[in-house]
């Protein structure tokens, strides 16, 4: 606790204005990070401000992990130790209008400065001859890269992100009771498991009831199927197959049932249990009424063709 409060009092101290400026103009002039993707190029001086931007456009980078439209597949984060005029100069230039209320909050993140990680915003790649590199990451779709990429820097994971990142530890790892019990990040595919993870629940039971048995009552095959189905909402829901993304994947099952059958997500799980059609009713526009022949068919119980009587053939 004692090492908290050093740091908050390190942190939240105000230090003289002209020496506070110089020790930024010296900073500027010393060493500038650069982070490199496909895309390009963004230099961030060594200074308070220049990490946080840094970290907004990690931060950047991480909420874009799992759309299929990015572009970077691979960062690297060089140092430069004795930078040029030039590259000092570019250092930060993602900051478009800088809040001094985020120089003074303890946030490692700009919340309330302007930034912006346009085109026009990254530096020629010529700028990394001076620079070492220190750090790689994998940006490819994967639960692992992913994990490691926002633990590094403590970056926020969006709701998306996380059912994207639990589907892909189930695809590897099987169904683990965790992934639905987080209350930060629900998991939105929690129903499409329900049944499966009271299964599973029911087969580890069995097993600490019988611990001399060899017989693992099905948790084996319980939990490939985990597998299967989290890969197939992987390849429906994010168009990721094996680690990879691959445009033109199936329809997802909530466009196809809200395609075919426009009803409410519980009743998902009914349909695929193969139930007959007759047994659901769509669901009727708000404010639109049913015509009286629409209601009158409804009710009306339908009618089976009658069985012709076999006549008996008398010789």
């Amino acid at each position: 606790m004692s090492i908290l409060n050093n740091i908050w009092n390190r942190i939240a101290r105000k230090p003289d204005r002209r020496k506070a400026a110089a020790t930024e103009f010296s900073e500027t002039g010393n060493r500038v990070y650069a982070v490199a993707t496909e895309e390009g190029v963004m230099l961030f001086s060594d200074t308070p401000k220049g990490m946080k931007a840094r970290n907004s456009y990690l931060q950047h980078l991480a909420d874009g992990f799992f759309n299929v439209a990015k572009v970077p597949e691979t960062l690297r984060i060089y140092e430069m130790d004795l930078p040029t005029k030039r590259v000092a100069e570019l250092a930060d230039n993602c900051i478009e209008k800088l809040s001094k209320a985020d120089l003074r909050s303890t946030d490692a993140q700009l919340r309330r400065s302007v930034v912006s990680f346009a085109p026009d915003k990254f530096a020629d790649r010529s700028v990394l001859d001076s620079g070492v590199c220190r750090e790689k990451f994998d940006l490819r779709p994967d639960f692992h890269n992913f994990d490691r990429l926002t633990r590094e820097f403590g970056l926020g994971i969006s709701p998306r992100n996380y059912d994207a990142a639990a589907l892909l530890y189930i695809s590897e790892n099987g169904y683990a009771g965790i992934v639905a019990a987080d209350k930060v990040h629900p998991f939105s595919y929690e129903y499409e498991f329900r049944e499966l993870a009271e299964k599973l629940e029911d087969s580890m039971k069995a097993r600490m009831n019988a611990p001399l048995s060899a017989h693992d009552f099905g948790y084996a095959a319980l939990q490939k199927e985990a597998r299967e189905m989290a890969a197939d909402l992987l390849q429906s829901e994010f168009h990721i197959t094996d680690g990879e993304f691959r445009l033109g994947a199936r329809i997802s099952r909530t466009e196809r049932m809200e395609t075919s059958h426009p009803m409410s997500r519980p009743h998902l799980e009914e349909v695929k249990t193969g139930k007959s059609p007759e047994t659901y009713r769509r669901q009727e526009t708000p404010g639109q009424k049913p015509s009286d022949r629409q209601r009158q068919a409804r009710h009306v119980a339908p009618i089976a063709p009658q069985k012709k009587e076999k006549k008996q053939l008398i010789l």
